[in-house]
C-alpha cells in the first residue's frame, strides 16, 4: 500500500532532478546553438567519410617518421609527437602513489600503463585524485 503510494512522489523528484541536471548542464555551455548547428551543416557528410574524401588538418601527413614497421624490420619504432606524453610528476600524483605502495596495491592504471596517469593522479584545480584499484 505504501510503496504504490510512494512511487509516482519518487518519479516527480527523479524527473525534477533530471530537468535540474539539465538546466544545469546546458547553462555552463558556452556555445551559440544556431553557431553550432550551421557548423555541423556547413562540415563533411557521412558520405565523404566513407569514401575518404574527406582532409585532415593535422600534421601526422607532415611526419617524416615511420608509423609502421617493414617487413623483416627489427628496428624499433619511436612513438611519433602527437602520441607522445609528458612522465607524470607533482606532489600530488608521487603522494598517491607512495600511500598505494605502503598499502602493497595497484591500479589498473599502472596495469595498463595509461599514458593519462598523470592527469587523473595528480588532480586538477580541486586537488581531486582519481584511481581504479
Amino acid at each position: 500500500m505504501l510503496k504504490s503510494k510512494t512511487q509516482p512522489l519518487i518519479r516527480r523528484h527523479l524527473d525534477l532532478n533530471l530537468k535540474i541536471s539539465r538546466l544545469k548542464t546546458t547553462a555552463n555551455k558556452d556555445i551559440n546553438i544556431d553557431e553550432f548547428k550551421s557548423r555541423l551543416e556547413s562540415g563533411p557528410q557521412l558520405s565523404q567519410f566513407i569514401s575518404g574524401s574527406v582532409g585532415s588538418d593535422d600534421k601526422w601527413s607532415d611526419y617524416s617518421g615511420k608509423l609502421r614497421r617493414e617487413k623483416g624490420d627489427n628496428e624499433r619504432l619511436r612513438l611519433p609527437p602527437w602520441l607522445k606524453r609528458e612522465i607524470p610528476v607533482g606532489h600530488n600524483y608521487h603522494r598517491l602513489k607512495e600511500s598505494l605502495r605502503s598499502l602493497g596495491l595497484n591500479t589498473v592504471c599502472e596495469e595498463a600503463k595509461c599514458p593519462n596517469i598523470g592527469e587523473c593522479w595528480g588532480g586538477g584545480q580541486h586537488r581531486t585524485s582519481t584511481a581504479t584499484i
